[in-house]
């Protein structure tokens, strides 16, 4: 049902989530009064006006039914039950601009980090940004070591990919800071960070030794832990130059992974020793 103030609650959620303003979504069929007006809740959708906002928006009109998810508990129960987490999305990016349970801190983050992983597998690292460095606040405000560590690991990723590696290296050493004590799995991602930040900042030396580290680390661990560390190693090496170390290292990774399972790093391996220094 397509009421007020639901509609407009959610239509703002929706404009919000997509980083439109208002001019933007109103423009080719609405004023921005209009618009302003429909979000405050103050004036009723005709069916008209709901299907212009869908095309702007790229939802179907059903997405402003206000009977379908009405809290984040919902919403996350539909998104882990999905074969396709991305279709609940918008349900939850809609609840979270909302405001909906505001108040219970576990499932604002549980949200969060979920709508972040939907957005990184879109390649929509802004928005992915701006959640993590919410993420990463509401960690700070739950206290939980691992919950800390793993939102500015992911941060730190996050920061390179949009090319700023001075915030990708200070996210990356805060989490590698703070995850002592913790299990191997989060020090060695925090690691695994640490490591890519440092090389992308030109501190080879730095990401040379904790590459080291990291392989120590994760050396008798079982999975993929191992073969993501030789491969990080191997790429500083190959900046350094010392291309037969790192041909050395991504053969080991190569033996570790198993032939069934090292398609994804075999062109790497074939192309490893014409990397120039420095790349």
């Amino acid at each position: 049902m397509l009421k007020q103030p639901a509609f407009g609650q959610r239509l703002r959620a929706f404009r919000l989530a997509r980083g439109l303003s208002q001019t933007e979504l109103a423009a080719g069929g609405l004023s921005t009064g209009y618009l302003s007006r429909l979000e405050s809740g103050t004036r009723p959708p005709t069916r008209r006006v709901v299907e212009h906002l869908s095309r702007q928006l790229g939802v179907p009109p059903s997405a402003f039914d206000t009977g379908s998810c009405q809290s984040l508990a919902q919403a996350l129960a539909l998104a882990v039950s999905s074969p396709h987490i991305g279709t609940v999305a918008d349900d939850i990016a809609v609840l979270l601009h909302a405001g909906v349970d505001r108040l219970d801190p576990a499932l604002r983050w549980q949200s969060l980090w979920l709508l972040a992983m939907v957005r990184d597998e879109e390649a929509r690292y802004e928005d992915e940004h701006e959640l993590l460095v919410e993420l990463s606040e509401l960690s700070d405000e739950i206290g939980i070591p691992e919950l800390i560590v793993r939102a500015r690991t992911r941060l730190s990723r996050c920061s390179r990919l949009l090319g700023n590696t001075t915030r990708a290296y200070a996210e990356a050493e805060d989490a590698h800071r703070l995850s002592v004590g913790l299990s191997v799995d989060d020090r060695s991602a925090a690691l695994l960070a640490l490591v890519s930040a440092e090389a992308e900042a030109g501190r080879l030396t730095d990401a040379r030794a904790h590459a080291g580290e990291l392989c120590e680390l994760t050396a008798a661990e079982p999975g993929i832990m191992h073969v993501e560390a030789l491969w990080a190693a191997s790429r500083v090496h190959s900046r350094q130059g010392d291309h037969a170390e790192a041909q050395r290292l991504l053969e080991r990774a190569l033996d570790r992974l198993g032939r069934e399972q090292n398609l994804w790093l075999r062109p790497a391996a074939a192309s490893l020793s014409r990397w120039p220094p420095g790349r």
